[in-house]
């Protein structure tokens, strides 16, 4: 009997098949922005077996959105430890067409014959700013020729408006500088201006380098002398190749111009405003593609010219200590265009979601500055770790190649004691077909053994066909419950919750055992309260934002003064790594946070 109920539970074991988990999410840079902004938004498909066979895949139909740059595709593969994963990545750059609140929709694509979607992500777009300009110019003085006096003429002699672009030839994705120039004659006059059209930027991701009006500068046109005043300067990033036009600036500009007049027969020198319309024409680019011979696969859009470096704050730490990785990348370029390349860390190392850093100002000449992923990496294994270099992909304009960069291998050394568990498990099976203690079945025996009728043997009894019979029974109504959990979909997001809350319960208490040191105590619990936030708010790390957080809680009818009190519990942790606190401020911070948990 015990054979039988042994291999029938082998068969149930074998019978449940194991499964890739694959997820197909969509990613945006921002959840709210202005018309003027741009919105990067990513359809990622991952797998934990290396194995996508991926096809037919389809975008939403982005209501509300134009189109600038996509799709971009990018790709990555690992192979850690014996395990692999994978993931490819479909990138839209769009700009939004007007105010209001739109819906990116789900993508769909077809994986090993299963067909997968995306979830609907909301998206918030408010007025952008609009530039209108009507101050008195350098040059003149409150008292000039007010509206009442006013000239208007279809032109004004000598009088320019002018765009001048760096370049009218480059890259896909090469910074492109633009500058509007009004000219005038040395011995006009600007009253004030108004843009009556202002110029279209289909096809660049724009920037603002300098709103402020300068001048007035000596120049020379054609020969001519002239002053000149600098309305504003652009940065454009076009977006894909072809012929991309600027459409014009138009203004309507109020001139103070010398006039002579006529008064009893002389001629008196004068001055009157006169109101004209200037336009600055068209531009036309000609952009050329990125070259597709001997493209990366890992390049992932970065043009200009960058340097790349990680960077370590501790190689030798304890176990459960947290060390600090920099992925940077720094110089001058389309720096807010392109993801970083990930950091991939060794079994033994949790590598946590990084922290997304810009340093970056807008110049003529392209964004320049610093961009970095930091990450937080505790290792819960005592040993000698190596973190593989990371590669950098970027074109050079200057030179027409893709450069590539890859940083050092960083060796981590950890001591303390390793939380591996090792389990042991010896399982012996015998069986001997004749052992006389096998009471299931028994052997026929040769010489006849004759019992009392009034004695009642157990086998061959009622009972025991009885019990048989049960044994069966529950063997196929087990076989059908399994097969029928092996059937159903693995509820991914909801384990992913449930472990995401134990490990919340779990560094609030070692949060609390930590109370009187400042690091560890406050590295804790800024996890506890990570953790418990994903699993509250079903999000993914790489939407923690404040703004996102506290739209979340507003959903579920969290009292705001329970938000703004989180919100200030994450402040200080942030801080708190930086300044010193006492014994006292730590209590009081795990106080707030077990309040909050509680009541959230």
């Amino acid at each position: 009997m015990k054979q039988w109920l042994f291999t029938i539970s082998f068969i149930f074991l074998i019978s449940v098949p194991i499964q890739a988990q694959v997820s197909f999410k969509t990613r945006v840079s921002k959840n709210q922005l202005s018309t003027g902004d741009r919105l990067r938004v990513s359809f990622v498909l991952s797998s934990n077996n290396g194995s996508l066979d991926q096809s037919n895949f389809t975008p939403p139909a982005f209501e509300g959105f134009r189109k600038i740059m996509g799709p971009s595709t990018s790709q990555e593969y690992s192979f850690i430890n014996g395990r692999s994963s994978s993931s490819f990545t479909y990138s839209y750059i769009l700009q939004p067409v007007k105010p209001g609140t739109y819906t990116i929709g789900p993508a769909s694509i077809k994986v090993n014959g299963k067909t997968y979607q995306t979830q609907p992500v909301s998206i918030k777009v408010v007025k952008g700013e609009v530039n209108r300009n009507n101050t008195l110019y350098p040059g003149t003085s409150p008292n000039s020729p007010k509206n009442n006096n006013i000239t208007v003429k279809d032109n004004v002699d000598n009088a320019l408006l002018v765009a001048e672009l760096t370049k009218t030839n480059p890259y896909v994705n090469e910074a492109v500088g633009l500058v509007y120039k009004l000219y005038i004659p040395r011995n006009y006059g600007v009253v004030n201006y108004n843009e009556t059209s202002q110029p279209e930027f289909n096809g660049f991701w724009a920037q603002d380098v300098d709103k402020k009006i300068a001048g007035p500068f000596e120049g020379e046109v054609n020969g001519k002398p002239y002053i000149y005043y600098i309305l504003r300067k652009k940065l454009l990033f076009p977006q894909h190749a072809g012929k991309l036009t600027v459409k014009p600036l138009t203004l309507q500009i109020d001139l103070q111009v010398p006039v002579y007049r006529n008064f009893f027969g002389m001629r008196v020198p004068d001055y009157e405003v006169q109101r004209v319309k200037l336009t600055s024409g068209k531009k036309v680019l000609r952009v050329k593609d990125l070259p597709k011979t001997n493209q990366p696969i890992d390049f992932s859009g970065a043009v200009g010219q960058f340097n790349f470096k990680t960077v370590i704050d501790n190689n030798q730490v304890k176990t459960g200590e947290p060390v600090n990785i920099s992925v940077q990348v720094n110089g001058t370029g389309n720096l807010k265009l392109f993801d970083l390349p990930k950091l991939k860390a060794p079994d033994g190392l949790e590598v946590y979601d990084p922290k997304h850093t810009e340093q970056v100002q807008t110049t003529f000449a392209g964004n320049r500055g610093l961009v970095k992923d930091d990450y937080i990496i505790v290792p819960n294994q005592a040993g000698k770790f190596i973190i593989p270099g990371v590669r950098f992909v970027y074109f050079d304009p200057k030179s027409g190649q893709y450069i590539t960069k890859t940083s050092d291998d960083i060796v981590l050394f950890v001591t303390g004691s390793s939380n591996a568990v090792v389990q042991n498990t010896t399982t012996s099976n015998s069986a001997n077909p004749t052992n006389n203690n096998a009471v299931d079945f028994r052997f026929i025996k040769e010489l006849a053994h004759f019992t009392s009728k009034h004695k009642l043997d157990f086998y061959q009894s009622k009972w025991f066909y009885t019990l048989i019979s049960l044994a069966f029974l529950l063997a196929l109504l087990s076989f059908g419950y399994y097969k029928y959990q092996s059937n159903k979909t693995y509820d991914a997001e909801y384990e992913k919750r449930k472990k995401t809350k134990n490990l919340a319960t779990k560094f609030l208490k070692e949060a609390k055992k930590s109370i009187g040191n400042k690091e560890a105590f406050y590295a804790k619990l800024e996890k506890a309260l990570h953790n418990f936030l994903k699993a509250r708010l079903h999000i993914d790390t790489a939407e923690m934002s404040r703004e996102v957080i506290k739209q979340k809680l507003k959903d579920k009818n969290v009292s705001k003064e329970n938000i703004d009190m989180l919100i200030d519990l994450l402040n200080r942790c942030d801080m708190a790594r930086y300044a010193p606190a006492t014994t006292g401020k730590m209590e009081d911070d795990f106080a707030d946070a077990e309040k909050l948990m509680n009541a959230i």
